[in-house]
């Protein structure tokens, strides 16, 4: 059954990368002949979103409500906004930048940035996470975190975290503390299980319990990597399926379609190895803004688009009814849900509607 699963999956995918614009999949073809339920919202849903650090970019064609500022920079009178507007879009905790000490002034540049922005006055209304990137250690299949003797560092850089971790507004799961593991299909192991069992033995025995969520790239096939995940993490997730190539038509036609389906494949997928599935949203996104040649797909903001997205979102949710969404203020992307000039809190104040009662 799970290889008749695959084969179904891969059988889209081959789809989509065959079409072109004359050829496009319509929604009377086939396994697209199908309506998506709408599930209403009956209780809260656990919303995090990615908080970005970034230099904003000329081309960016809106500008925060609160003006222009510099996101490189932990600013206080910046997160305290930051925070009224994640409690009106009933985001329950924001995803923090976390690079591996294998690089010390990387690892400080984000240590001093996320004390600054705690150090904010409302900073206690939002909880957060850290987003653990590994990417420093320049690992990749000839040059895997064995051979380059960053086990240690590895499980270090956990256990560096512990003051985050013993914070009360560090966000938790059944009291286990949420790390989201970025690019995590790229930790290059031996053995995967082995590092990440080593990681969890050591921080237990500081008494401390982790609920870590696995990142794969959008549009790839949960057996791909379920090597990488599977008696390693607790869920996984995808970049957001919101990046399409231009030329992926039935994609973008079919957008709700494609998504729904590769989506309940991994979360039955993933179940089978008692991993939950956990979506990943945008609101929007436009990396022309970053390269105006990008190949990529711009999804303008709609709300109508996104309220569809959402509700995708909740078809899947698991037992720990997380959602994630990339990005609170991504400019650089066009994934941002923060207040704009141009289209106020209109964003914000979906995003509550989709995944809170109230």
């Amino acid at each position: 059954m799970k290889k008749h699963s695959y084969l179904f999956l891969m059988s889209i995918f081959l789809i989509s990368f065959s079409c072109t614009e004359d050829d496009v999949v319509t929604g009377e073809d086939g396994i697209l002949n199908y309506t998506i339920p709408i599930v209403p919202v009956t209780s809260d849903y656990v919303v995090g979103a990615q908080y970005s650090t970034f230099g904003r970019r000329s081309t960016v064609p809106e500008e925060p409500s609160i003006g222009i500022y510099n996101g490189n920079v932990g600013d206080s009178l910046v997160y305290r906004q930051h925070v009224t507007q994640a409690q009106t879009a009933g985001i329950d905790f924001f995803i923090f930048r976390y690079r591996s000490a294998n690089n010390q002034n990387q690892n400080n540049a984000d240590t001093r940035f996320i004390n600054d922005l705690q150090a904010t006055s409302n900073a206690q209304d939002v909880n957060f996470a850290l987003s653990y990137n590994f990417g420093n250690m320049g690992l990749n299949n000839n040059n895997r975190i064995e051979d380059r003797g960053l086990v240690q560092r590895f499980i270090d850089d956990f256990k560096l975290m512990i003051p985050y971790f013993d914070q009360p507004n560090y966000m938790k799961i059944d009291d286990k503390n949420i790390v989201y593991l970025y690019n995590s299909h790229n930790l290059h192991a031996n053995d995967n299980a082995a590092l990440y069992q080593q990681m969890r033995a050591e921080l237990l025995d500081l008494g401390v319990e982790l609920y870590l969520i696995g990142m794969q790239n959008e549009w790839s096939p949960t057996l791909r990597f379920d090597f990488r995940f599977v008696n390693g993490v607790d869920a996984v997730t995808h970049n957001t399926y919101a990046t399409i190539n231009v030329n992926a038509n039935d994609r973008i036609v079919n957008f709700y379609k494609f998504v729904d389906i590769a989506w309940e494949y991994h979360r039955s997928t993933w179940l089978n190895y008692n991993i939950e599935y956990i979506p990943t949203i945008s609101p929007s996104i436009n990396l022309k803004i970053i390269n105006s040649g990008s190949n990529i797909h711009v999804f303008e903001k709609n709300e109508s688009w996104f309220r569809g997205f959402s509700n995708l979102a909740r078809r899947v949710s698991g037992a720990s009814k997380i959602v994630l969404v990339d990005s609170f203020n991504d400019w650089n992307r066009g994934t941002q849900l923060e207040s704009a000039d141009t289209y106020g809190e209109d964003f914000l104040q979906i995003l509550k509607e989709e995944f809170k009662v109230n």
